[in-house]
């Protein structure tokens, strides 16, 4: 097979990576825009020793699942790959594919995994959305997302509907004042430029927004013009910061920040508790369905009141406050110390007695614990892990496994790390008992899942 050769394929099914897979001669082909039961010819752009990578060039017979899609970006956005399939199909996708990475990378022959949960919105659902600047060819600023597959080529936003209507209204207007005052956007190879990102955080269970410019300096004309005229679009405007990211990564990230308009921070709700939001802090970015996922985990945790529950990778204690209602004590382990921080401030304002928080990465701290060089050691019943998409170090599993909780509760966001990480626990004596998938991101190939681990009735390792 050779790049550019042209290719008549039928549809099989979604890889785990969002992209259409068929087969041709022995090898597997990822197509983007491509949806099961599609017969399509496509243009190979990438060929490897059993795969290959191609470009839909036209649809010969579309398929039955095909849907249109609703977003005039939807062939260039790197973002709603799944939107041309339809909503139902997108579910069943998800659901075997966690079914089929348990079995393939986890071990296990016939994974419990129930009914993946649908997202209460289909549009509308996100909380959080990053956008990026970018200098056009005549040099003119460019603020929308990145284009399918590329870090540096941005197009600019004309609609999402991903977020709330406030969250576009805010990009128009920061498109045109970025203009009209000739801001200098990033360059993303040449490291030239001021600004580079806009973040909008808007929060449904309470209302309230928060808008983050980040720039590489200060050098931003009219800055504190624009910040006024942002916060006069909503009263829900509560927050408008200018953030200053020194690094060259691409990365929404500030290291210093400046409040140009209102407070610091906005308070999101959840399950009943009130959470912090800063502009590096983690919040999950579909708060309804995050209240599903966190009442499955604590459901998963069968916890009477009386356990001790240790949460690893905690950030700003979102799931550590909401055990702790239903725990007798949680401790928390987070590496970012401002989340600690921001953990410490979230127990204050829910009035939790009953939560403590550790800062150091989780590895480190479990080995120091063990070793007796760290205050502090308990001895869990339940474990509680949310790690990011990477999952575990087998060095963590191996310490919880140490640790012999009755139960582990994994939240994962990556079924492939997590069925790599479930074998490994199960080499320890921890099965898996249920897994139970949630679509917190429609139109995309994320999908994320609760399992509960249990211990067998073995003798520790």
């Amino acid at each position: 097979m050779k790049v550019n050769e042209l290719l008549n394929l039928n549809v099989e099914s979604i890889a785990l990576g969002g992209k259409a897979l068929a087969r041709v001669d022995g090898y597997v082909v990822f197509v983007d825009r491509g949806v099961p039961g599609d017969r399509l010819e496509a243009r190979i752009t990438r060929a490897r020793r059993g795969y290959a990578e191609a470009r839909l060039e036209r649809i010969e017979a579309p398929s039955p699942l095909r849907v249109e899609p609703a977003c005039p970006h939807v062939a260039r956005c790197g973002g709603c790959r799944f939107q041309e399939l339809a909503y139902d199909e997108q579910l069943r996708q998800k659901q075997r594919q966690v079914i089929e990475t348990l079995q393939r990378l986890g071990g296990i022959a016939t994974p419990n995994v129930t009914a993946i949960v649908p997202a209460p919105e289909t549009f509308g659902y996100r909380n959080k959305m990053e956008f990026s600047f970018a200098p056009a060819p005549d040099g003119e600023p460019l603020l929308g997302l990145h284009e399918r597959g590329t870090f540096d080529r941005v197009f600019e936003l004309e609609i999402c509907l991903l977020p709330s209507q406030l969250t576009v209204e805010i990009v128009r207007l920061t498109q045109r004042f970025a203009r009209e005052r000739r801001w200098r956007a990033y360059h993303a190879r040449r490291h030239e430029g001021v600004v580079r990102f806009l973040i909008v955080r808007h929060l449904p269970q309470s209302g309230e927004c928060a808008v983050h410019l980040i720039a590489a300096s200060d050098d931003v004309p009219g800055i504190a013009e624009w910040a006024r005229a942002v916060a006069s679009l909503s009263k829900a405007v509560r927050c408008v910061t200018l953030g200053l990211a020194h690094t060259r990564a691409s990365v929404a990230f500030s290291e210093e920040e400046r409040v140009l308009e209102g407070r610091a921070t906005i308070v999101e709700r959840l399950l009943g508790l009130e959470f912090e939001a800063s502009a590096n802090a983690f919040l999950q970015t579909n708060s309804r369905q995050a209240e599903a996922l966190y009442g499955a985990a604590l459901e998963a945790a069968r916890l009477d009141g009386s356990e001790t529950v240790l949460d690893l990778y905690c950030g700003t204690g979102t799931l550590t406050l909401l055990f702790a209602r239903a725990a007798r004590a949680v401790v928390g382990v987070e590496s970012v110390p401002d989340a600690v921080e921001a953990a410490r401030r979230n127990a204050a304002r829910n009035r939790i007695a009953n939560a403590r928080f550790e800062t150091g990465e989780a590895r480190r701290v479990l080995r120091e614990w063990a070793r007796g060089e760290r205050p502090g050691a308990l001895k869990p019943d339940v474990v509680v892990v949310d790690p990011p998409r990477a999952g575990l170090h087998p060095r963590v599993v191996a310490r919880v496994i140490e640790l012999r909780p009755q139960r582990v509760v994994y939240v994962s966001c990556n079924p492939g790390t997590l069925a790599r990480d479930l074998r490994n626990f199960a080499a320890g004596g921890y099965a898996l008992a249920e897994a139970r998938p949630f679509d917190m991101f429609p139109h995309t190939p994320h999908i994320e899942c609760v399992a509960r681990l249990e211990l067998a009735d073995i003798p520790a390792l």
